[in-house]
């Protein structure tokens, strides 16, 4: 809970202060006098000034931030600063201004898919262990023992490529073609799959078990590598080393099994049968209980022994800095090409609304990505940042977009928008966001309890 939340707070910093960077940075070479760049909401926490008058805040809220530009609009300006003041500058000014947040973020996607490139991601083949009988992959006639290759005729080396490749897709009634290749003999196929009735579960989505998909994953040997202080684990008297036969009598084939039935089992009793240097002995031991997310999950304090799998499970995804660059580019429209649709999907009610994830669906993806590895924090960041840039590009009054919407009306009429309106359009907004959050909220909550 704690790790994930310390990945939590690390990308929200990460996110929002670049996102705010960018409409400072911009503000300062327009010569819009800045009054204060702040990480946070509410009450000023903490703060301090530089040689040019910004102060520089530390607020409460964490969940966004703000950076306020003198503006007469806002207050009383000293008419020998009125030539420093946001709404004195050019259109063309204040619309650089205004959308380089959102540029600032897509900026940070593409620096941290380059990073993910450069330093190499090792992941699982897309292999298939099994397809689920009457899914949409069985109907199209994928089985298993194949290795997804293809895509619509784009390469799949990974499980990643091939989720980036499906994203764009939610929600599509499209027809994709699959390539695959058999695991036993090699042969090749392409697979025509509809999407038409591709829906994912709200509560728990799962874009490959909702295709029918049963991704292959390798057995982990039921060794133990580690064993926490202070924990069931060490109090039952369980070492490193410890090769675990049985559980409660039946045998153990893999480690997975083990932590899936002491997750769902906190304080019952369990029964070990391990072998410790070629000797067989009974260990019972009692499962702790600790609260994530909201439920009470067991846990004994165990680890897996390393484990080094064959070189033909893995594919290392990696690149030069100059070819990664290109690619890292070309992933960073293509995702948010794919936002972009699938927002429209929202809309047009083909994606349900339940599917939005709020702070908490956040929180979670950042510490299961962080746990993970540094390359899968980077590509999460990706992910999250491009959404925040595409999400603050919506023509909403109190978004980015809202004030590029007004200042286009400008540009078209001549002359602004007066205050009365522009003060009705903050109403609505206020009201749209605060309802967008309540539902993220709610689906958050929902998932939780589920």
């Amino acid at each position: 809970m704690v790790l994930t939340l310390v990945y939590f707070f690390l990308a929200l910093l990460l996110l929002i202060t670049v996102h705010e960077y960018g409409h400072f940075i911009v503000a300062r070479f327009c010569g819009v006098k800045v009054l204060r760049f702040s990480f946070g909401f509410g009450k000023i926490l903490a703060h301090w000034h530089d040689k040019k008058g910004t102060e520089y805040a530390w607020s409460l809220f964490p969940l966004g931030g703000y950076v306020k530009m003198l503006d007469e609009t806002e207050g009383d300006v000293p008419a020998s600063e009125r030539h420093l003041a946001f709404n004195n500058k050019s259109v063309w000014a204040r619309i650089a201004i205004i959308v380089a947040g959102p540029v600032f973020n897509f900026i940070l996607a593409f620096v941290a898919l380059w990073l993910a490139l450069v330093i190499g991601i090792q992941s699982l083949a897309p292999m298939v262990e099994n397809v689920k009988p009457g899914s949409i992959a069985a109907v199209a006639g994928l089985g298993p023992k194949e290795e997804i290759v293809g895509l619509n005729g784009k390469k799949i080396t990974n499980w990643r490529d091939f989720q980036f490749a499906l994203m764009p897709l939610l929600g599509s009634d499209e027809t994709v073609t699959l390539s695959v290749k058999s695991l036993a003999n090699g042969q090749k196929k392409d697979i025509i799959l509809p999407l038409a009735d591709w829906k994912l579960d709200t509560k728990k989505p799962d874009p490959l078990g909702s295709l029918g998909i049963v991704p292959f994953i390798p057995a982990i040997p039921p060794v133990v590598g580690l064993v926490l202080d202070k924990s069931p684990a060490q109090t039952s008297g369980l070492q490193k080393g410890d090769f675990i036969k049985q559980m409660n009598g039946k045998p153990l084939d893999d480690w997975l099994d083990l932590v899936d039935y002491v997750k769902k089992h906190p304080g019952e009793v369990l029964s070990l049968t391990i072998n410790r240097q070629g000797q067989d002995n009974t260990v019972n031991v009692q499962i702790g209980s600790k609260s994530k997310d909201g439920h009470k999950e067991g846990f004994l304090g165990l680890g897996s022994q390393r484990v080094d799998w064959p070189a033909k499970w893995l594919r290392l995804q990696q690149q030069g800095p100059v070819q990664a660059a290109g690619t890292a580019f070309r992933q960073t429209v293509e995702l948010t090409g794919a936002t972009f649709s699938l927002i429209g999907r929202f809309i047009t009610g083909k994606l349900a609304l339940q599917s939005i994830s709020g702070p908490v669906g956040i929180a979670q993806g950042a510490g299961e990505s962080g746990r993970s590895g540094l390359t899968y924090y980077l590509s999460f960041l990706a992910l999250v940042s491009i959404s925040l840039g595409v999400l603050n590009l919506l023509p909403i009054p109190m978004l980015d977009g809202g004030h590029l919407l007004y200042c286009v009306i400008e540009l078209i009429r001549g002359r602004p928008l007066s205050d009365g309106v522009k003060s009705i359009g903050i109403y609505l907004g206020l009201f749209f966001l605060m309802g967008l959050m309540l539902l993220a909220l709610s689906n958050d909550l929902s998932r939780l309890t589920s």
